[in-house]
């Protein structure tokens, strides 16, 4: 037992078990240390875009109504640091209920249209008869 601890504790002492050269293990290392080093960036990048435009696609997807305000929410996001991105997919998620609304003329009795009106309008100024 004796012996066999004084070994180890050679071994470790002189360290025997790190004596090799590394030829080909440090060109390994290299290889990979530069890989990572110049794809990690890159992919990092790539996946912090796609987390930013998520909710212009959802939004998109979904037909949201806002589309155009979702999408610029998304880009203003990109240049303030992110702040902005819950709330653009906050918005993107948010589903408007489907509203019957009543014809005009019954919602208030007695005012015309105002669409209408102008249409009207529009017509009688342009209409021959009268100049």
């Amino acid at each position: 037992m004796k012996k066999t601890l004084l070994s180890i504790l050679f071994l470790i002492s002189s360290q025997y078990a790190f004596a090799s050269g590394g030829g080909f293990e440090d060109r390994l290392a290299d290889i990979i240390s530069w890989t990572v080093m110049l794809i990690l960036p890159f992919a990092g990048i790539y996946l912090f875009w796609k987390a930013h435009i998520y909710p212009e696609v959802l939004a998109e997807k979904n037909n949201h109504p806002q589309l155009q305000a979702i999408k610029t929410m998304c880009l203003l996001s990109l240049f303030v640091g992110g702040l902005l991105w819950p709330i653009a997919l906050i918005w993107a998620n948010y589903k408007y209920p489907e509203r019957d609304f009543p014809e005009e003329e019954h919602r208030n009795p007695g005012v015309s249209n105002t669409n209408d009106t102008v249409a009207e309008q529009e017509t009688e100024s342009t209409d021959p008869k009268i100049q």
